[in-house]
């Protein structure tokens, strides 16, 4: 019952303060030194309103410097990938050079055989005469080689070139296909 008694009491006490008008302490103006206006309600609310409306604006803010550092984040990402797309086409390239490229090797040329003939006449005197005759055999010639491919970074750049080619000539017939109303 005591509790009870006591509860009583507290509500008592605070309905007695509520009633009773609350005195603010006067402010004085530091500057001054004399009592500062109060100000009315109009004026009171037109400062929460701008509250509500600066504390947005400092939402937004910290939203745009988020995304500033998430683009900044996603730049540095991509320059990262390029970075690692140039190391890994260097390497490409040097084990590529690497690489034994089978050359072409010319045989080595064939020794053509001469045939020597002697001639022996008979004569007065007994000196012999020579004569050598060399005979060249036709060299069968070998069809002709297909040019080698060029290399495959050469034919990746073509087909890019011709695939622009192809895209401008194609935007161009789209604008001129597209009805102009001006």
């Amino acid at each position: 019952m005591t509790k009870n008694i006591e509860v009583e009491q507290e509500l008592e006490s605070e309905t007695e303060e509520t009633e009773e008008p609350k005195e603010e302490p006067i402010r004085i103006s530091k500057k001054t030194g004399k009592p500062v206006r109060q100000m009315s309600e109009k004026q009171l609310e037109h400062l929460r309103n701008i509250g509500k409306i600066a504390r947005e604006k400092k939402k937004e803010l910290s939203l745009a410097k988020q995304y500033e550092t998430k683009a900044e984040i996603l730049k540095k990402a991509k320059e990262e990938k390029e970075q690692k797309l140039k190391l890994s086409k260097k390497k490409y390239e040097e084990e590529l050079e690497t690489l034994e490229v089978p050359t072409v090797t010319k045989k080595p040329e064939k020794k053509i055989k001469k045939k020597v003939i002697k001639y022996i006449e008979a004569s007065s005197s007994e000196s012999e005469e020579e004569e050598v005759i060399i005979r060249k055999k036709k060299k069968d010639k070998p069809p002709p080689t297909p040019k080698p491919e060029p290399p495959l970074q050469e034919q990746v750049s073509k087909q890019n070139l011709r695939q622009k080619l192809q895209d401008q000539e194609a935007a161009s017939l789209a604008k001129l296909m597209m009805p102009s109303y001006f």
